[in-house]
């Protein structure tokens, strides 16, 4: 009966030699004959043993790789023994190739191919890298997730603190202006001029009125901001004996609508009226213009009193000299303003000029108020 190798070729036949795998020995362990395996990267110490060949006939054997980098071919390589071992393969799939040459016939057999493909380990497997990417990645977007959170908690607590800051700055301005009035209707009262008193005092009663009804907002609209100014001036002018004029422009295409930072223009008057106009020896004016300026709405508060260095000569010879703190206060306000709101509101305070810009004896007080407008 002939004998037949793996592939059913009839190896005893005289002309063409054929090879016989005897046994296949992987890691160790002996495994059934057939055409591939799969072995794990650590079991990747292969032995292939072949029936004894004929004094007439040798073996060699190249290997096949075929890897993420292409095909690469080893070398023929001849057979010492009857038996092929390795044990250095990486991790790709490998075709043996296994020759029976004759050396009296000269004639070689078909190849004979073991095919053997080893896995690679678990942490160079695609899923494994795909689950470190998606934890890495959810890793960092939680990071982010959570740096963003805290710096938005930190923001909104910062905002909070300013604008605490901004209603106690609110809230000093108050009683500010509130002591100012009252100083007023004691000086009417201990004057006995009890008209000017009743008049002063029905006019403060209505400022109030509308500065309570304003003061529940950080904002007031311009239209409501010019009837608060004009009554605190009228008031003004009553408690010094109507020592100036009071002029009031509002130019034809300003928005009396646009929102403004309440009580922010008030101190400003205050301080025209009070440091300028009141050491003033005849009558003097004060004017209030608002106008479009590009994209602000800039008011313009002016008068021609004695300025700012007079002012300052006088109230130095005066243990009464007036302190004002309105302006102050002010400042600070417009500076938390604009840091909380992320707005431009700006202001400058300069002496009045002359034609020949030479301060003249009552030099005055300019000042403008810009107001970004929006929409």
């Amino acid at each position: 009966m002939a004998k037949l190798d793996i592939y059913g070729q009839n190896t005893q036949s005289l002309s063409t030699p054929s090879i016989t795998i005897s046994e296949v020995e992987i890691a160790g362990r002996i495994l059934p004959i057939k055409k591939s395996y799969n072995i794990g990267y650590e079991d990747n110490a292969i032995e292939v043993r072949f029936s004894e060949p004929t004094s007439a006939v040798s073996y060699r054997f190249r290997i096949i790789e075929n890897s993420f980098e292409g095909d690469k071919v080893h070398p023929w390589v001849v057979i010492p023994k009857n038996e092929i071992r390795v044990d250095t393969l990486s991790p790709a799939i490998y075709r043996f190739e296994v020759i029976a040459a004759s050396t009296v016939s000269k004639q070689e057999s078909s190849p004979l191919i073991l095919e053997f493909k080893i896995e690679y380990p678990w942490w160079r497997s695609w899923w494994f890298w795909g689950a470190c990417f998606v934890t890495l990645f959810g890793l960092f977007y939680g990071r982010e997730r959570f740096l963003k959170f805290w710096a938005d908690e930190e923001q909104r607590h910062y905002k909070q603190v300013t604008e605490l800051e901004l209603r106690t700055l609110q809230l000093q301005m108050n009683p500010h202006f509130v002591f100012n009035a009252l100083n007023a209707v004691q000086s009417f009262i201990l004057t006995r001029d009890s008209i000017s008193a009743n008049n002063y005092l029905s006019k403060f009663a209505n400022l109030i009125r509308l500065f309570l009804d304003s003061s529940r907002s950080k904002y007031i609209t311009l239209s409501d901001e010019i009837k608060l100014l004009s009554l605190y001036v009228e008031m003004e002018k009553l408690r010094f004996d109507n020592k100036f004029e009071f002029h009031l422009d509002i130019s034809p295409d300003v928005n009396q609508f646009m929102d403004i930072p309440t009580m922010i223009l008030q101190p400003f008057i205050e301080n025209a009226i009070n440091h300028g106009l009141r050491y003033k020896e005849t009558k003097g004016n004060l004017y209030i213009n608002f106008y479009n300026q590009g994209k602000f709405l800039v008011c313009r508060i002016e008068d021609d009193g004695v300025g700012r260095e007079r002012a300052k000569q006088i109230q130095a010879k005066s243990r009464k000299g007036y302190q004002s703190q309105g302006l102050k206060i002010t400042e600070e306000r417009l500076r938390t303003f604009n840091m909380i709101a992320d707005s431009d509101i700006r202001f400058s305070i300069t002496d009045r000029l002359d034609s020949s810009e030479e301060l003249i004896n009552d030099v005055g007080t300019l000042i403008e108020i810009k107001f970004p407008k929006f929409g």
